[in-house]
């Protein structure tokens, strides 16, 4: 299956609004990925199926958890626990949901030696336990990703830097402040994404 190719023909029917089109389509591409047990074709096609009932006017929420379901339980990798919990974070607005699923997420991904997984996470669950006003349990989450950008482990900055400005927003705790301004010092300069160094570096300075 061409990914690319497969990639680029589903996002323009979503751009131009044929969302019927683009699920029938889909539906064919799991077909043929199921017959010929093609675990990479059906975890891309499965994906997509998410991306479309996410990217439709209204969005079919249930839909998208579906197919997040069967991803999770035909490929099972901690990716595919992540994209649950993205899915149930900026698309549904489940907090609640979304630090179970991210544990899970987490569990699995460090089980298959994934950091970069783990690490984008390491994030989400951070945000999901500001919105619930676990502080606590979020600054936890601060140690993590500290102990993992001290390891200099493969991970992708800027995951993290959307949970460290809400947190240094609402945090008047020194040691957490200067934990944010330690990570942040020393991730701006090595991030490849200008908009991201910059709201690091802004952290590195407060």
């Amino acid at each position: 299956m061409d990914f690319l190719h497969l990639d680029e023909r589903i996002m323009q029917l979503i751009d131009n609004e044929k969302f019927d089109v683009a699920e029938d389509e889909l539906h064919k591409a799991k077909l043929q990925a199921s017959s010929a047990a093609d675990h990479d074709a059906l975890d891309h096609v499965l994906s997509l199926l998410v991306t479309l009932h996410r990217s439709k006017q209204p969005a079919d929420l249930t839909k998208a958890e579906s197919y997040c379901l069967e991803r999770e339980r035909i490929i099972g990798t901690g990716y595919a626990k992540l994209q649950y919990a993205m899915t149930l974070y900026w698309a549904m607005d489940d907090s609640t949901r979304t630090v179970t699923k991210a544990r899970e997420a987490i569990v699995a991904s460090r089980q298959e030696g994934d950091d970069k997984t783990a690490y984008q996470s390491f994030g989400l669950l951070g945000l999901a336990l500001l919105d619930l006003h676990q502080n606590d349990e979020a600054i936890r989450v601060l140690d993590e990703i500290q102990k993992m950008v001290a390891a200099r482990l493969r991970i992708v900055v800027g995951d993290e830097t959307l949970f460290l400005e809400r947190l240094r927003a609402q945090t008047k705790d020194l040691k957490t402040i200067a934990t944010i301004q330690g990570i942040a010092k020393t991730l701006w300069p090595v991030c490849r994404d200008p908009q991201f160094s910059a709201r690091l570096q802004r952290l590195a300075e407060l």
